[in-house]
């Protein structure tokens, strides 16, 4: 059975399991209908923008008029008949206005969105779950938006199909006009998509024998147990992935993974260069190092869209369940919102247009809660999650948070 079918399967145990947790007791599945959660800190707060209901979200994108969010799996409920999607929520209210139309061959796992500029959308599909009958074959969506609300217009003008070594890809970033460059968690690889369609290596590995890996980018085995909040969490057969997320300030490339944690970076420049792709990754630089004790990976990689002068990096911190800044020249991590609801395993952000304070939309997975991500659970139980997933909208003043 690959790894596609055998989610399908679970996904199927899953909801029985969560009906009739629900029926028995509601409080088993979080929070209540229409329930609403603050958390404030000095400068900044979040609240519950979007409640997605059994839509597992993932990517988000934004422009001035509404929010983008991948749905990998489309809706948890089967008779919701809802496959993997892109929904487009009203910036201000959250509610949804419309479906990304599919391209021709329908979404497969749509996973990672940009917005490139106004009105134009890309969206990384992964092209399924890591399997290990078959490499992925992720592909990159472009539309161009127009209209609001219910008006809106998407059209599908590019497709790329990336044909390259890659076991799974997990995100995308806007590097040039019509140039984007994706990360592989499982290779441990960044491969280049040019304006004209050619796929070819970024920084990759020489070979695919272990000592060639490189130590920014690879994944690694990762023993022993940690916890998610109150949730113990274990990685499926020890596998900790290598590079996912990705960010760009248009000078370097910062990426983050699972096996080594912390944030590095990359000048883009070296995408241009002549040397070999692995030579490339001798201009990797440690941005902040991961403390010891602590595990993970950051995400939503994020510099202030509304100013240009604060060059502090956002991170989400999905295992601390948490936002960061982190000061890209000195290292220093700063807290600048914790809470375990809003930030339920948070995975991806991104900014909304705004004057002086940076508005960031957020979205939360729940991955410690789910026992097909989480080998810590067991999967004869009911899985813990809190129903609604939600998607958070954070206020931010520059400059806030705490030193940790």
């Amino acid at each position: 059975m690959t790894k596609l079918a055998g989610t399908a399967v679970f996904l199927t145990t899953l909801i029985a399991g969560l009906s009739r947790a629900h029926a028995e007791s509601p409080d088993q599945l979080g929070r209540g209908e229409g329930d609403t959660h603050f958390e404030l800190e000095p400068g900044a707060v979040a609240y519950n923008y979007a409640e997605r209901g059994f839509n597992l979200p993932h990517g988000v994108a934004a422009d001035a008029k509404h929010v983008y969010v991948t749905e990998p799996l489309g809706s948890l409920d089967p008779t919701a008949g809802q496959g993997p999607r892109v929904a487009i929520l009203n910036r201000l209210t959250g509610e949804e206005v419309a479906e990304l139309p599919p391209p021709p061959e329908g979404f497969v796992l749509p996973f990672g969105l940009r917005m490139e500029e106004p009105g134009k959308l890309v969206v990384l599909d992964a092209g399924g779950f890591p399997s290990p009958l078959a490499l992925a074959v992720p592909r990159i969506h472009v539309y161009r938006i127009q209209g609001h609300h219910e008006r809106i217009r998407a059209e599908l003008v590019r497709s790329v199909m990336v044909q390259a070594l890659i076991i799974f890809s997990e995100e995308l970033e806007v590097i040039g006009p019509d140039r984007y460059v994706i990360s592989d968690s499982g290779f441990g690889a960044l491969w280049v998509i040019e304006p004209d369609d050619t796929v070819r290596p970024g920084i990759i590995p020489e070979t695919l024998s272990p000592p060639d890996a490189i130590p920014a980018l690879s994944a690694c085995p990762f023993p022993g147990d940690y916890t998610v909040g109150d949730i113990p969490f274990e990685f499926p057969g020890n596998f900790a992935p290598g590079v996912g997320a990705l960010g760009t300030d248009g000078t370097y490339l910062y990426m983050s993974g699972t096996c080594r944690g912390g944030i590095s970076r990359v000048p883009l420049a070296v995408f241009d260069d002549d040397r070999a792709p692995w030579d490339r990754a001798a201009d990797i630089q440690d941005v902040f190092v991961r403390p010891a004790g602590e595990i993970g990976t950051m995400k939503g990689l994020l510099f202030s869209r509304d100013n240009p002068d604060d060059n502090t990096l956002y991170a989400l911190e999905p295992f601390n369940l948490r936002l960061v800044r982190i000061d890209v020249a000195s290292g220093e991590r700063t807290v600048v919102l914790d809470d375990p609801v809003l930030f339920n395993f948070p995975v991806a952000a991104a900014f909304l247009p705004a004057n002086g304070m940076d508005v960031m939309v957020i979205t939360s997975d729940q991955e410690q809660r789910l026992p097909f991500l989480n080998a810590g659970l067991d999967p004869s139980q009911p899985p813990p999650l809190q129903l609604p997933f939600l998607v958070t909208k954070a206020f931010i003043k520059p400059g806030n948070g705490h030193h940790h």
